[in-house]
């Protein structure tokens, strides 16, 4: 490509692609369950759970959070196989937008006339795989909100917010680049807006828990 900055649109494309794979309809599905037509019909881990049991939700939780990783890593190999003299600013700015894309296609796969889940997974372990120290404190945060509170949506919420304040203090504090922000920005807001439903339920204290434990 004339300009290497380019290969950022396909690093977004990708990452969306990758997460747009509906794990959670395709685990339901085996089992004879459109997942869209159980609970929230969204396709994450939780109402996989809902819909089929652990039989789906463990492969649903497994697939999802290993989107976003898959988009990083593939990402950063591609890039390092066509543009070697890549800054390593870019190379940051092309995973943390293929990460971005990832929970973006996640949430609208456009396999699934742009429905999907809540992103909270994807969320999660994309941190973990574009920097270990933002994802150990946003996954820790996520288990803890899941565990104690028993409310998926909290969890899911409190991954995508950690996940921005975590990537904006750090970069703020020039202790990381501000391209981690390419992934962080769409994928708080990407929860958000998903979880739009559930911040109405969750005010009039209706929102649903998990009994697994």
């Amino acid at each position: 490509m004339d300009s290497p900055y380019l290969y950022v649109p396909a690093a977004i494309l990708i990452g969306y692609l990758l997460g747009a794979v509906p794990v959670g309809f395709l685990a339901c599905r085996v089992w004879g369950v459109d997942i869209r037509t159980v609970g929230s019909g969204r396709t994450g881990a939780t109402n996989a759970w809902r819909a089929a049991g652990l039989k789906a939700a463990l492969p649903t939780a497994l697939g999802d959070a290993l989107k976003g990783v898959a988009a990083v890593v593939l990402v950063r190999w591609l890039l390092a196989q066509l543009a070697p003299a890549a800054t390593e600013d870019l190379s940051v700015l092309a995973a943390a937008a293929a990460g971005g894309g990832a929970v973006l296609g996640h949430n609208w796969s456009v396999f699934l006339g742009f429905r999907g889940g809540a992103g909270g997974m994807t969320c999660a372990l994309t941190c973990l795989a574009l920097n270990p120290i933002v994802g150990l404190i946003v996954v820790l945060v996520g288990a803890t909100m899941i565990w104690w509170g028993r409310i998926a949506a909290i969890a899911t919420l409190s991954t995508g917010v950690v996940s921005l304040t975590g990537f904006l203090a750090l970069s703020a504090n020039g202790v990381l680049s501000w391209s981690y922000l390419a992934f962080a920005i769409p994928a708080c807001l990407a929860i958000i807006v998903s979880l739009r439903s559930n911040r109405e339920k969750l005010r009039q204290q209706d929102e649903r828990i998990i009994t697994l434990w």
